[in-house]
């Protein structure tokens, strides 16, 4: 399914839920920051009341050399190509963090964290976990485009993920249901990154 304006229905959906958790994964965030900003509004104007909001950000560091996004030029990696997505990434991070913690800030929620970590494994999907009972997942279109670094034009192989086709799994009561199988393996996948090569973004 093509989600779009969607992503927001859904985060929507899940803040219904007393306990709300939020893990992704993926390449900046930036489709997750523009759509739990709407999500949080209806939290601040008393539409919504969930109790806790817990949200896991697992994103690619772009200080390290990666596969993407590349160089045309070369088809390989190159600093400044990097640190440009490294600035747009960090962005995205901070606008989540703000946003959901200024909620437990304002005593609006008992308890709202975000932890982000990264990795060195290049962006290539983007998996949402809503609840620990959903999985929406993406493969991101590698796309030739022109963006502007240190002033100039630059060409460049970027992973873009903001209208990429989502697969939809929910989990149910049935093990060994293809919804339930799917969202159990993305939660070990997620948590076996999290957990190993995974490291704390750096302020």
């Amino acid at each position: 399914m093509r989600l779009g304006p969607r992503r927001t229905a859904l985060i929507e959906a899940a803040f219904e839920h007393p306990h709300v958790t939020i893990d992704f994964a993926g390449f900046a965030g930036e489709t997750l920051r523009d759509a739990i900003a709407e999500v949080l509004d209806l939290v601040r104007a008393g539409r919504m009341a969930p109790e806790t909001i817990a949200v896991r950000l697992l994103i690619s560091d772009m200080s390290v050399p990666m596969a993407l996004p590349a160089l045309v030029a070369t088809g390989g990696d190159d600093p400044a190509v990097r640190k440009r997505q490294e600035r747009i990434t960090r962005r995205s991070t901070d606008g989540i963090i703000d946003q959901v913690e200024e909620l437990g800030d304002l005593g609006l929620v008992k308890s709202a964290t975000v932890e982000a970590r990264m990795h060195s494994i290049a962006p290539t999907f983007k998996l949402y976990l809503l609840n620990g009972r959903e999985a929406f997942f993406g493969y991101y279109s590698v796309v030739k485009r022109e963006v502007t670094i240190g002033g100039n034009p630059v060409e460049i192989f970027d992973p873009m993920g903001k209208d990429v086709t989502l697969f939809h799994y929910a989990a149910d009561d049935d093990e060994g249901s293809h919804g339930t199988q799917f969202v159990e393996s993305s939660k070990v996948w997620f948590d076996a990154v999290w957990n190993s090569v995974a490291r704390e973004c750096r302020p």
